[in-house]
């Protein structure tokens, strides 16, 4: 099956249609929002879906929780994407292959452009489930808001919404490490090219870090660079295909995200990632053990006019 034969198929069985504890501490997160000190916001994606906390110890080579910046979650575990039933004659392709169809059609796609990065998700954490919106202006500045759709425990009522009360200067967030637009845009775009640069990355975060740990992270920056930055065509396409090389890149089959979408399941050093190969796009990622840590489903990404605004249910 070559790419073309793969992107037939896709297209006709895969189609893409487009949060320290939530209590009283809320208020004083969403205060922070509008001091570009700060470190708590709503709307950053520091809570990751990770299955490891390896790069969080940076001193003393000890693991410390991962995600711990935005708000501290003990107890239960994210439900893994739900397996596609299939026939037993069905050959499915390889990872290989549908992350290299992925690349075919990431590079075919027009560069897209607007006044805002617009990052939607949802994300459950325990017995939470909120939606969490991102917009990146073109201006450096970002707005960010967060809609309450289950919780309990402090974690406000269903149909709460919470927002910045204003613009603050913040850059785009991939892997929680930090990049300028015009950072992103310069990323380069070829298979060499962006796993140096992401081997490059990986190696500044902790002189402490082994091997593994380097390519850990390598890998996990590539995958998310795909959902979280306004990355090019062919700077997506590089990632796609310096994943499909990436020897701990683990195939996990057909499944769908929570939103009933369809893709294929990568398993990278713990976490399970759910890409639409048809759209070019990552659709969701989760632990696939762990304690507190979040699962996403990404319900938007990309380039748009609108005005920032709450978030709505989807």
């Amino acid at each position: 099956m070559n790419d073309l034969d793969l992107v037939r198929t896709m297209r006709a069985d895969a189609p893409i249609p487009s949060r320290q504890r939530l209590d009283t501490g809320r208020e004083r997160l969403l205060a922070a929002i509008d001091s570009p000190s700060a470190a708590p916001r709503v709307g950053t994606r520091s809570v990751r879906a990770r299955g490891f906390a390896r790069w969080t110890a940076v001193v003393g080579g000890l693991a410390a929780a991962a995600g711990a910046a935005v708000f501290a979650v003990s107890g239960g575990s994210t439900p893994a994407p739900r397996p596609v039933k299939r026939s037993p004659s069905t050959t499915l392709p390889s990872t290989r292959q549908v992350l290299l169809a992925a690349a075919t059609n990431a590079e075919r796609q027009p560069a897209a452009d607007g006044a805002y990065w617009h990052v939607s998700v949802l994300r459950e954490v325990q017995s939470t489930k909120e939606i969490d919106d991102s917009w990146y202006g073109k201006d450096g500045y970002y707005w960010g808001g967060l809609l309450i759709l289950e919780g309990r425990d402090g974690a406000g009522k269903p149909g709460t919404v919470y927002r910045s009360k204003k613009k603050s200067p913040r850059p785009f967030e991939v892997a929680d490490h930090m990049f300028t637009l015009n950072q992103i845009r310069k990323l380069p775009t070829t298979t060499k090219g962006i796993e140096k640069w992401a081997n490059g990355v990986a190696r500044s975060v902790s002189p402490l870090w082994r091997q593994k740990d380097i390519d850990a992270y390598t890998d996990d920056l590539l995958a998310e660079l795909l959902a979280e930055a306004p990355a090019t065509p062919k700077t997506r396409a590089a990632a796609f295909r310096a994943l499909a090389g990436r020897p701990d890149v683990k195939d996990a089959g057909r499944a769908k995200d929570e939103q009933g979408r369809s893709g294929y399941a990568l398993i990278i050093h713990g976490t399970r990632y759910l890409v639409d190969p048809a759209g070019a796009v990552l659709l969701s990622q989760s632990p696939i053990t762990g304690v507190g840590h979040t699962g996403m489903t990404y319900l938007k990404a990309g380039w748009t006019n609108e005005t920032p605004h709450p978030p709505t249910r989807p």
